[in-house]
């Protein structure tokens, strides 16, 4: 027997739903920017159950959520309903993995040079 399918997904309850407050926003997948209120709800049964889904409003685009797929273009935004944390610049309490290898301190220097021969 298979599940029924449940009442409707509450688009005002998901928590990928455009921003109250309107901005422009850009999909990670088709990289197309538009006010988020263009950001549409769609439904679809899966495995026998109705989802729902804020969706990018371009054609044939699969982005879905803003916050997952689809972001604010303005690096300054802030979400005033607080549920989502962006974070556009450089975070001084992150490790930089791809630091200048002109900026190596002591601790990583080595005698190496390009130009020695290989022991092997």
């Amino acid at each position: 027997m298979s599940d029924p399918i449940r009442p409707d997904p509450d688009p005002d309850a998901d928590p990928f739903r455009p921003p109250a407050i309107p901005t422009d926003v850009c999909c990670l997948h088709c990289q197309q920017e538009y006010p988020s209120y263009l950001i549409r709800w769609e439904q679809e049964e899966i495995d026998g159950k109705l989802e729902g889904f804020w969706c990018c409003p371009t054609p044939d685009c699969d982005g879905r959520g803003f916050g997952f797929d689809i972001f604010p273009t303005d690096p300054e935004w802030q979400d005033p309903e607080g549920r989502l944390q962006m974070s556009w610049g450089d975070d001084d309490d992150e490790d930089d993995e791809f630091d200048d290898p002109d900026d190596s301190d002591d601790e990583h220097d080595s005698d190496f040079t390009p130009n020695d021969d290989l022991p092997w």
